[in-house]
């Protein structure tokens, strides 16, 4: 008994767009211009190469109509060929009479996540770096006694830039996602030995988790539709207040440590 080798995934990346097909795929991914879009296997028409382009033929309704082409230039010749022949091989038929779509129509956009972000662990140690190295230059160049006093200062400054960018962003998100995002009933899911996490699904089928110490059953909550993963629980107006109060408190106190440990530097470069 013979089987038929599964399909591997294919990639085709040419000057301006990127083409990606594999095995257990409907549909092709193409990416360009930072957009990511999913072209369903009956959304084409037929494909075509030349050398090193390769153009995938959208479906039309209309015969008279010219059908929208998805091309991609500047790419390997063996990888244009190999994958030509790939997607050719898993085409639908078609039949020569019936009606027919636009292929344009059966497109899907898929939402782009944010661009990944420096760990929290590489701020930190680059963090500490830098404040080592602010000590170790004020206690040669001023007086030895700093290297003792001024990690004190940053610590109340790392202390206060966390509170304001964590309260601050909360109450960012409190603020913009109920007006922008979707807003949806979250469920309790389970509790840990902190927090109640609630459990919400999003557009696509998603499921996501909420960390919040108060609330029943359910929680009302908004999340972005463009990182479902983002989201706030309704606040009420004196929370919002709280956490401004909260997040100016952890600014001044970034300002007072940071403040103090520049002017430090400043006296000790100054000789």
């Amino acid at each position: 008994m013979t089987t038929t080798p599964a399909l591997p995934s294919l990639v085709l990346r040419g000057s301006s767009a990127t083409a990606r097909f594999g095995d257990g795929l409907d549909y092709v991914q193409w990416e360009q211009d930072g957009r990511v879009t999913r072209i369903p296997l009956d959304a084409i028409e037929a494909v075509r190469s030349l050398d090193r382009s390769f153009e995938v033929v959208l479906t039309t309704a209309e015969a008279d109509r010219p059908p929208a082409v998805y091309p991609v230039h500047d790419a390997s010749a063996a990888a244009v060929t190999a994958f030509c022949a790939a997607l050719q091989a898993r085409l639908p038929e078609r039949a020569a009479e019936g009606p027919r779509v636009d292929g344009e129509d059966l497109i899907i956009e898929v939402p782009v996540g944010h661009p990944r972000r420096p760990s929290k662990r590489v701020l930190v140690v680059a963090a500490i770096a830098v404040f080592a190295v602010i000590d170790v230059a004020v206690a040669v160049l001023r007086e030895p006694s700093w290297a003792i006093a001024l990690p004190f200062f940053q610590l109340f400054a790392c202390a206060g830039v966390f509170m304001a960018l964590t309260l601050g962003c909360g109450l960012y998100d409190a603020l913009r996602l109920p007006k922008h995002g979707i807003t949806v009933m979250a469920e309790l899911d389970h509790y840990t030995h902190r927090t109640k996490v609630y459990r919400y699904v999003d557009q696509e089928g998603g499921r996501h988790f909420y960390r919040e110490p108060t609330g029943g059953q359910q929680l009302e909550l908004s999340y972005d539709p463009r990182n479902p993963s983002r989201a706030s629980a309704r606040r009420s107006l004196y929370g919002q207040v709280m956490m401004a109060l909260m997040a100016v408190v952890g600014l001044g106190m970034a300002c007072g440590g940071l403040g103090v440990t520049g002017y430090q530097l400043f006296i000790a470069l100054r000789g």
